[in-house]
């Protein structure tokens, strides 16, 4: 059996064998890990893709601490937990109300949400029909847009004070 150090020699030389080796040997632990930060099996799961997606795409950079990857990986999953907190509070600070939701099946009476959606400017608009009418995650938009998610939130985040106003405006 190779050492974590091997694998990461492997690793750096793209062999994705090693890599799946790493996987294996530390998936359980990290995804216990992420168990402490999150609470449905849905979001731990997500803490353990990212984690070792991070460990894929930075796979040159990463550095045995002692013998192991194992702390790397820990770390990496903490960061990913604080980014995905920072993602919730930022959903949980700009809650819709219930008078906010569509009491309406007509898409007719509702057509003052498409026109603030189509005033945004471009990149705006392009975050709105990908997160809130298309469903796309924060980091699926962010690839599209060629931007990072922490862009796409900030659009986001404005966008939807725009439509908070317009329902306002609209009740």
């Amino acid at each position: 059996m190779l050492t974590d150090a091997e694998l990461i020699a492997r690793v750096h030389n793209d062999d994705s064998r090693a890599f799946g080796e790493l996987f294996d040997r530390h998936s359980v632990a990290v995804f216990r890990y992420a168990w402490g930060f999150v609470s449905q099996d849905a979001d731990a799961q997500e803490l353990l893709q990212d984690t070792f997606l991070t460990a894929w795409d930075r796979r040159r950079a990463i550095r045995l601490v002692g013998d192991s990857v194992l702390p790397w990986l820990l770390v990496t999953c903490h960061n990913h937990a604080s980014n995905l907190r920072r993602r919730d509070s930022y959903r949980a600070a700009l809650p819709l109300r219930d008078t906010d939701a569509a009491s309406t099946d007509d898409p007719a009476e509702l057509h003052w949400v498409r026109e603030t959606i189509d005033s945004l400017d471009e990149q705006d608009r392009m975050v709105c029909e990908l997160c809130l009418v298309d469903g796309a995650s924060y980091r699926e938009a962010a690839r599209i847009l060629g931007s990072t998610e922490g862009a796409v939130a900030k659009r986001l985040q404005r966008a939807r004070a725009k439509l908070r106003k317009a329902v306002s405006e609209n009740d």
